[in-house]
């Protein structure tokens, strides 16, 4: 008797798709109930009369949880393919655990380093310390999760047992088993797995390129919402703020998503393309924080723009002179970081194309 083909059992896998759709089931659910709060306090306003959230702030959100709505909606189908052992599921499961994990170790201290700053920015009568310590490990807690489990994604779908049960043809048959005349089994036949795997865009250049997808489309959005105020934009000694800004913000979030899908067809192009542009973005920083008034530029016109925001009637008390150094330094090691990971993984992601054109 012959039996069926059937898979190898994974239990970690099968768990890991079981988190994924938690994850995403509370996204859908945690999105849809911010959507519905927002329609219906479409009207509330601060104890001076002024609206509490402007009106382009509301369309800008509101757009932004739609997005991440069907980003959620997706990860349960990635879930479901992850059961039914899909590569393309095995990769979008490594795209979405890298980006959580990388977003929530840089939140993490960011966080730190905001609520440790915002007892010295606070009233001295005020009894806030506490319930900001209280905050502040909590937020540890809510980013930690994530971090956990994106490694563990991480980790578990790029192990050879895993990704041969998604790349590789079942062979677990059972053949019959055939007797010789003196009532001996005969050796079963053996089997061959022809397995011809595709060219992939490595794993670490795959991540960024759902980081760069998933920020074009923030970056464009701001330039279709009518915000009252937008980031100031210094580029090589020269200021621009307002919609010159937003264009420009536009365009490179145009750039970035283009890119981003060529790196995972695995066009040179695209990598190159955002090797240029990062080398561009670390030396117009370097110049922006050697510029003598590039913080007092870049802090008047953020205070600019939230004095029309309902939060900040008295200017935001975190646009401080070492908040934006703090963030320039950060800006400038992320490019740093970004740019050997590009030159690292160059020759290999040149090698992954030419064998897919070939």
């Amino acid at each position: 008797m012959t039996m069926l083909p059937r898979r190898e059992s994974l239990p970690a896998v099968t768990a890991a798709a079981g988190v994924a759709i938690i994850f995403g089931v509370f996204g859908v659910l945690g999105g849809l109930l911010i959507e519905v709060s927002m329609l219906l306090l479409p009207d509330m306003q601060t104890s001076a009369g002024r609206p509490a959230i402007p009106s382009g702030t509301r369309t800008m959100a509101g757009f932004v949880w739609l997005f991440l709505i069907a980003v959620a909606a997706f990860g349960i189908f990635v879930a479901v393919g992850i059961v039914r052992r899909r590569n393309w599921a095995r990769i979008s499961i490594l795209v979405w655990g890298g980006l959580m994990a990388v977003v929530s170790a840089i939140t993490i201290p960011v966080l730190f380093f905001v609520f440790s700053a915002m007892p010295a920015m606070l009233p001295k009568d005020a009894a806030a310390a506490p319930v900001i310590s209280v905050m502040k490990w909590i937020s540890v807690l809510f980013y930690g999760i994530p971090l956990g489990v994106g490694i563990w994604w991480l980790v578990l779908f790029t192990r050879p047992r895993v990704a041969a049960a998604f790349t590789a043809p079942v062979v677990l048959a059972t053949y019959p088993t055939t007797m010789d005349v003196s009532g001996f089994p005969l050796p079963q036949p053996s089997t061959t797995t022809s397995l011809s795997l595709k060219p992939a865009c490595p794993l670490p250049l795959m991540i960024l390129a759902g980081f760069l997808i998933f920020s074009a489309f923030f970056m464009v959005l701001l330039v279709l919402v009518p915000l009252t105020g937008s980031m100031p934009f210094f580029f090589f000694g020269h200021f621009y703020t307002g919609l010159t800004a937003k264009v420009i913000l536009g365009l490179m979030g145009l750039v970035f998503g283009v890119a981003g899908v060529g790196m995972f067809k695995l066009k040179p192009w695209a990598l190159h393309t955002i090797l240029v542009l990062q080398c561009v973005f670390l030396v117009n920083g370097i110049m922006s924080v050697l510029n003598p008034h590039f913080l007092a530029v870049m802090q008047e016109a953020m205070q600019r723009a939230d004095a029309e925001n309902p939060a900040f009637i008295g200017g935001n008390p975190f646009l401080t002179g070492s908040f934006f150094q703090a963030i320039m330094i950060f800006s400038l090691c992320f490019s740093t970081a970004l740019i050997a990971l590009l030159l690292f993984y160059r020759s290999r992601f040149l090698e992954a194309g030419a064998a897919a054109k070939a």
